[in-house]
């Protein structure tokens, strides 16, 4: 039984592995890709997360952090710490991606290509040959090796995508690092919502201004893919998603470019400081009220204007596809371990003997 058990979980492995490598987003280009010139050179405004060289940190802060509040352009003392801190975070950041790219391609690989063995081996074994020493020491190691890094590597992916904000710029001496970041929308495209007869941002945080902005995991939400209105039948959705303020087909949604940057903290600074106010109202073409916003969407489109690709729902679906087929690779590592542990102390004579009849 023990040998039927290891030869299932090491095919396991391998298809579990051989399908995170064709959806990996880092390996297959998703994410992380840098960007070319005409003639072939990497831009180096865009490089890819493997291609920027995180030394350059390093000697930015090393360059900045002697420099007077005057000569760096600071306002006082605390701004300068605040992006000397910014500097170095930039620096993690890009360790921690870089840390990513290489578990994603040593992780799946090393668990395709010795899952393999140990599947070939599985078979010889349970078909009677007397290899239990070989395969239990190919499995443990390979369990081992694979669990451990299998591991890291979902830890460094799910922080990455639950966590970093999407083109938060860390490089720069003053000026917004939010300048090129959008805020986070839940799933419907809602940003803010009334809360305590006013509305306030969903995302807002007075302490943490990254909480605001856009992560990966938001790249499933559908106002960020193609979505169709039904501008024939004109449903709920079609003066809903109307932009606000109108002054015909008035909705509760605001153009994506108004709420980037700094200036959407500030805005949602202010909400959040303000006592009260009125909810905006939903009204047709003819100005009759259709219904009240219990919400304020953000979308990049109007009811004429859509996004014509889900490209960003690809890549979430294929990060996380990724994510949970990782979580069972390190399981199954565990169990190709102990079990090829188990066929090790259980095999008598020479690794590889052949039984004398």
């Amino acid at each position: 039984m023990k040998n039927l058990i290891f030869l299932c979980i090491a095919s396991a492995i391998f298809i579990f592995s051989v399908i995170s490598l064709n959806v990996a987003p880092t390996i297959n280009g998703l994410v992380g890709k840098g960007k070319y010139k005409m003639n072939g050179d990497l831009d180096s405004s865009n490089y890819g997360w493997a291609d920027y060289p995180c030394s350059y940190y390093s000697n930015f802060y090393n360059e900045n952090k002697d420099k007077s509040v005057d000569e760096g352009h600071w306002t006082n003392e605390e701004d300068k710490e605040y992006y000397l801190d910014l500097i170095k975070e930039g620096k993690n950041n890009c360790l921690k991606k870089q840390a990513m790219i290489g578990l994603e391609y040593s992780s799946f690989n090393i668990n395709v290509i010795f899952s393999f063995i140990c599947a070939i081996f599985g078979i010889l074994l349970y078909s009677g040959n007397n290899i239990g020493k070989i395969v239990g020491l190919i499995g443990l190691g390979t369990g081992v090796i694979g669990f451990v890094l299998t591991f890291i590597y979902i830890i460094y992916s799910g922080i990455i995508f639950n966590n970093d904000v999407v083109d938060k710029k860390y490089d720069i001496i003053t000026g917004d690092p939010y300048a090129n970041s959008y805020v986070s929308t839940k799933s419907d495209g809602a940003f803010i919502k009334w809360k305590d007869d006013k509305y306030v941002c969903i995302y807002y945080s007075k302490n943490n201004k990254d909480k605001l902005y856009r992560k990966y995991s938001d790249y499933e939400n559908m106002n960020l893919n193609y979505y169709h209105f039904d501008s024939k039948n004109k449903d709920d959705d079609y003066y809903k998603y109307n932009w606000a303020g109108s002054s015909t087909n008035s909705g509760c949604s605001y153009y994506l470019e108004s709420y980037t940057g700094i200036f959407a903290w500030n805005e949602c600074k202010k909400l959040d400081e303000r006592t009260s106010r009125s909810k905006l109202k939903i009204t047709d073409e003819n100005g009759n009220e259709k219904g009240e916003c219990d919400k304020i969407y953000l979308l990049p489109y109007t009811t004429t204007s859509v996004p014509t690709t889900n490209e960003k729902r690809k890549l979430y679906n294929y990060w996380v596809t990724t994510i949970v087929f990782g979580c069972f690779i390190f399981v199954l590592d565990i169990g190709l371990a102990i079990f090829g542990f188990l066929i090790f102390k259980d095999s008598k004579g020479t690794p590889g003997a052949v039984p004398i009849k």
